[in-house]
């Protein structure tokens, strides 16, 4: 009965530039967006605009209460059995990015367009 709970909350924040992001950078993106995101209860979804820093800043506050949900049901299935629960995993994010191709086409690719 080898059993452990991991002592991390669910909600961390990984260093930015810290050995465990390059790893997931490395190794889990390409991993994780090689699904076809057609499975029952996944999706994934882009969306690209303009926002100002305030509501960027709202959206980001709105994130992380999105993955405080996903942790806090997380928690509360545990006690379910285990035939009644499926791994999922959330990707959540949000930065000013401009596509790599596209940008070197801007004029000045220090400027958003």
């Amino acid at each position: 009965m080898n059993r452990y709970r991991l002592k991390v909350a669910k909600t961390f924040r990984w260093r930015a530039h810290g050995p465990v992001m390059q790893f997931f950078r490395e190794h889990g993106v390409s991993d994780y967006f090689s699904g076809g995101f057609n499975g029952e209860c996944e999706m994934v979804s882009l969306v690209h605009g303009h926002l100002s820093l305030p509501m960027a800043k709202v959206f980001q506050e709105r994130l992380q209460r999105v993955a405080q949900d996903f942790a806090q049901q997380h928690l509360a299935d545990q006690r379910l059995p285990a035939a009644h629960k499926r791994g999922y995993t959330a990707v959540m994010a949000l930065r000013s990015w401009t596509f790599g191709p596209l940008r070197e086409l801007l004029r000045d690719p220090n400027i958003e367009p």
